[in-house]
């Protein structure tokens, strides 16, 4: 962290990167205005855990989904934050004025990249609190999750 804020002035975003962002952003308020406006009609016991087969195993209460869609809302938000200021962030390799734009660009992807693979999750988790199939995208989400955080490690390695 010694020095990198000085050379967070010359950050510059993608615009590929910053359109990522923003979209995860929008759908993930809206997603959950969906949620909320979907409430009262959800049954008193909603699905909370599923097997590897994507079947249903555990169940709670409706009210559940403020907790799970709060903790994904607030999770989606604050790596799309994070993805700003990737200066804060701890990196196993020096900081130079040279590589600083590299490492914090490289940052910055895989933090937008773990953010958009989170709304992914919570795509398919909301699909399966309404009683459909979402296990799909729940499952598409953690592997991206997973893909983002190693290539994004790995190019952020590389950058320096």
């Amino acid at each position: 962290m010694v020095g990198q804020q000085s050379y967070a002035t010359t950050f510059e975003t993608g615009t590929v990167t910053r359109w990522i962002r923003r979209a995860t952003l929008i759908a993930t308020a809206v997603l959950s205005a969906i949620l909320l406006a979907s409430y009262p009609l959800l049954p008193d016991l909603i699905p909370t855990h599923f097997n590897l087969a994507g079947e249903a195993d555990g169940y709670g209460p409706s009210w559940t989904v403020f907790v799970i869609g709060g903790l994904l809302c607030a999770l989606i938000c604050a790596t799309a934050w994070l993805s700003t200021r990737p200066q804060v962030l701890s990196f196993p390799v020096v900081v130079t004025q040279e590589n600083s734009q590299l490492v914090f660009r490289e940052s910055e992807r895989m933090m937008v990249w773990v953010s958009a693979s989170l709304l992914i999750a919570y795509v398919g988790t909301a699909i399966s609190i309404w009683g459909g199939y979402g296990a799909p995208a729940f499952i598409a989400g953690i592997l991206g999750l997973v893909l983002a955080t190693i290539v994004g490690v790995k190019r952020t390695l590389s950058a320096a």
